[in-house]
């Protein structure tokens, strides 16, 4: 009776495994599938041999299609690459919700909060009245555009100042430069530019955001695709670590929300903070609205604001001193349009369309080397022909729309800003999808382009930047939530004559 109790057992476990393996009909093809950890082994070891996720799944693609079918752990995940089905995934309703699971709940006291990874009515809610707010103090010249400026203007002092300091010798390490100074200017959007930040503290907040995108991966982690790992080895899976992250950043904001509730004036709002509580001390407020819910969206604003902009800063300079020709055509737009006794303005903004032309194609050459917000099928849907099973995640692979010549592109990987240029105009075209489509298109896309244009139209007004001796920077991507440059220096020196005083 023994043997037959084992032999049952064994067959029901190896029906079980053989189930496991199974894919659904007519899903996206794919790598095989193995019980419990379904393909994780072998994309595991070729995103070893690619480098990065991205540069994986477009390996994928070009062996099994458009639409490549994956399991890791119990998440299925089919990834997107191309334009056709990029363009139909964005804009379709059903396939439009976020993920769910502990990734994205744990950041936020396990819910799902903020904007980026929530969906539904909930999102909606949050999603009118953020909107509301950049409309209202995000493009307030006394506010916003005020502290861009002097964010902007102190750059310009750190770099002459390092200049004079070492006798003309003005080599700098570029991807320090920018960190503090976004992060100041998404600060002062949140509390109020009277209310302010101090350096000390925007750099004790930039420690932690870094350490928490830099060990963070879009795709997730391996507590986030196995979820019993954070009972099992915690440390190992990444999920203390990730908590702990976390925890700081959220402790950072509620203290800060604190601090602006005991001073908090109705009819002195400072900024967005302020704004969110006037809706919480209000006597009827939408379900959606929370003090958990505020520091949920401050967070995720963080990463829409500083992780990105940062780095596309650094991508923007690593290419202008890469090319000199490009760098040296920009300033002499600038020098015609603007002169030399002052900076750039926003309002000179449709008139140096060259100059925003390289800020363009250099956010090509950088969001192609990563992927979309990933999104979920809210119910069984298809898409490219293919059936999605309801919670599949979808992962959309932004190579395929702007790194890719069967997206349009000639000689997509060529750092070329003349691709956006027509008879001295800026011309995008529609194969330019890089803020996203519909209901999911980036929120703040709008108020982070006029960050960078005036960074980088003042910093390459007033200097220049070339390659430090010896080997050039090579364009070198590091795996992190977003594509990310490895450190580079450049030497800065000052273009002469400038009229304009740094004081």
């Amino acid at each position: 009776m023994l043997s037959i109790g084992v032999f049952l057992l064994f067959a029901i476990l190896a029906l079980l495994a053989y189930l496991d393996t199974r894919k659904p009909s007519n899903f996206p093809p794919g790598p095989k599938w193995f019980p419990i950890i379904g393909c994780a082994w072998q994309f595991h070891k070729l995103q070893q041999k690619k480098g990065f996720i991205a540069k994986a799944s477009e390996e994928l693609a070009l062996k099994y299609g458009p639409l490549v079918g994956i399991r890791i752990g119990s998440n299925r995940i089919v990834f997107v690459y191309g334009l056709r089905a990029t363009q139909e995934l964005l804009t379709r309703d059903d396939l439009q919700n976020r993920p769910d699971g502990i990734f994205y709940t744990s950041r936020t006291w396990g819910k799902r909060r903020g904007l980026i990874f929530t969906d539904s009515d909930y999102l909606r809610e949050q999603k009118q009245f953020v909107l509301k707010q950049l409309k209202q103090l995000g493009f307030r010249k006394q506010i916003v555009v005020r502290s861009i400026e002097q964010e902007v203007q102190g750059i310009i002092d750190n770099l002459r100042k390092g200049i004079a300091d070492r006798a003309g010798d003005g080599l700098f390490q570029i991807d320090d430069l920018f960190g503090v100074p976004i992060l100041s200017i998404l600060w002062k959007f949140m509390v109020g530019y009277k209310y302010g930040s101090n350096e000390k503290e925007m750099k004790e907040l930039e420690a932690i955001v870094k350490i928490l995108f830099g060990n963070s991966l879009i795709v997730g982690a391996p507590f986030s695709h196995f979820p019993f790992l954070r009972y099992i080895c915690p440390g190992y899976s990444g999920y203390n670590e990730y908590v702990s992250i976390n925890e700081q950043l959220t402790t950072f904001l509620r203290k800060t929300v604190n601090e602006m509730k005991a001073t908090y004036n109705p009819n002195m709002p400072r900024g967005f903070i302020d704004s969110y509580l006037d809706v919480l001390q209000a006597d009827q407020k939408m379900s959606s609205f929370s003090e958990d819910q505020l520091i949920a969206v401050c967070l995720d604003l963080f990463f829409a604001g500083y992780e990105t902009s940062s780095k596309i800063l650094s991508m923007i300079f690593l290419l202008t001193l890469l090319h000199p020709d490009i760098q040296k055509k920009a300033q002499v737009e600038m020098d015609k349009v603007v002169g030399r006794s002052r900076l750039p303005t926003l309002e000179d903004r449709p008139l140096l369309p060259y100059v925003e032309s390289i800020i363009l194609e250099s956010l090509r050459m950088f969001a192609g080397r990563g992927f979309l917000i990933p999104r979920r099928a809210m119910k069984d849907s298809t898409l490219n022909g293919y059936f999605i099973p309801k919670g599949t995640f979808i992962q959309a692979n932004s190579g395929g729309t702007l790194l890719d010549e069967g997206a349009g592109w000639k000689n997509p990987k060529t750092f070329d800003p003349e691709r956006l240029m027509k008879d001295g105009a800026l011309n995008i075209p529609d194969n330019f999808i890089l803020f996203g489509l519909g209901k999911r298109r980036c929120l703040g896309d709008t108020l982070a382009r006029a960050n960078i244009f005036l960074i980088v139209a003042s910093l390459i007004h007033i200097f220049h930047f070339k390659p430090a001796p010896g080997s050039p920077p090579a364009l070198e991507i590091v795996e992190s939530f977003t594509p990310s440059l490895k450190p580079f220096k450049a030497f800065v020196t000052l273009r002469q004559p400038f009229g304009v005083n740094s004081s």
